[in-house]
């Protein structure tokens, strides 16, 4: 078990399920059904690494509202703490819209308090003593853009390690903050669009290669095909594992806390992805992205037997 430090955004998915087509401007369709669930990547990394067994303090913000309430129950019940989430009373809980259709979705995000949360908002007391320190969905974590390099910065500085999932890069304004932070940075988590457009090269081999000249490892989830990691020259594929999806809310986010926990347990690269396709696979069994997320135990074994897909 590894003592982690999580620190971004907490908000509630409503995933719509059951729809045949998005709707038209002016149109009402009748749904299947509708899911409120936790979201966000970062709780939803936070609660896959809990579900592994990790000691997860996650630092974040959220409104005093119901929907805040209701993110909060979430994450006690599956385990993680709320101690370290602030509750701002000035404003309202994040919440996003999900329109899951097959192979597709379309999504609709209220920020609230998910870009809200500020250097100074972060006791780094309390993550003394811990190993390892993640953020994700920095483009949507305004309040950090400026600081995010300092946050990994000083994490390093008192002995954790550190990994990142930027998201997609929604904003060439900060490209320049984010060039400060990669010193600070052991293991970079993106996709294989996110890894593309945050390089600047034309397909995902050249994009790790230029990564590997900046982060010491880097772990890109490549959707249907598996993931893939690049340590230096050392590269390593696995394929994605058979499995019936019923909805991919935080899969890449599942696979990110797999992998994560693999990798602070000294694992080789290729169990590492193996752990994190596993845990992406399954969270994929039904709604929202913490639903089936899988324990140790059920992921390991699935990774050992499970079928994988053809390529």
């Amino acid at each position: 078990m590894a003592a982690v430090a999580v620190i971004g955004e907490v908000n509630l998915d409503l995933i719509v399920l059951g729809a045949e087509r998005f709707p038209r401007p002016g149109e009402e369709l009748i749904a299947g059904e509708m899911v409120l669930t936790l979201g966000s990547s970062s709780a939803i990394i936070a609660c896959q690494m809990a579900k592994l067994g990790d000691d997860v303090l996650f630092v974040s913000k959220t409104g005093e509202d119901n929907l805040g309430r209701i993110a909060l129950d979430f994450l006690r019940r599956k385990g993680v703490p709320t101690d370290a989430i602030i509750i701002d009373r000035s404003l309202p809980s994040g919440l996003t819209i999900s329109v899951a259709l097959a192979g597709d979705r379309a999504m609709m995000t209220a920020m609230g308090c998910i870009g809200e949360l500020r250097y100074g908002d972060i006791n780094f007391e309390l993550l003394r003593g811990r190993r390892h320190l993640h953020m994700s969905s920095f483009y949507l974590q305004r309040g950090l853009w400026r600081d995010v390099w300092r946050i990994f910065q000083r994490a390093h500085g008192m002995g954790l390690t550190t990994s990142f999932d930027t998201g997609w890069p929604s904003s060439a304004e900060v490209s320049g903050d984010l060039e400060k932070a990669w010193p600070h940075v052991d293991l970079f988590l993106p996709n294989e669009a996110e890894v593309v457009a945050l390089s600047g090269c034309s397909d995902v081999d050249s994009a790790t290669v230029w990564f590997a000249e900046r982060v010491p490892t880097v772990a890109v989830k490549l959707g249907a095909e598996g993931a893939m990691a690049r340590r230096g020259s050392e590269v390593v594929r696995r394929s994605a594992f058979e499995v019936e999806v019923v909805e991919t809310t935080g899969a890449g986010d599942s696979f990110n806390g797999g992998f994560v926990h693999a990798w602070l347990e000294g694992l080789d690269l290729g169990d590492c992805l193996d752990l994190g396709n596993a845990c992406g696979a399954l969270s994929t069994r039904a709604p929202g992205g913490t639903t089936s997320q899988a324990a140790l135990g059920e992921a390991m074994e699935f990774a050992r037997a499970a079928a994988r897909r053809s390529q």
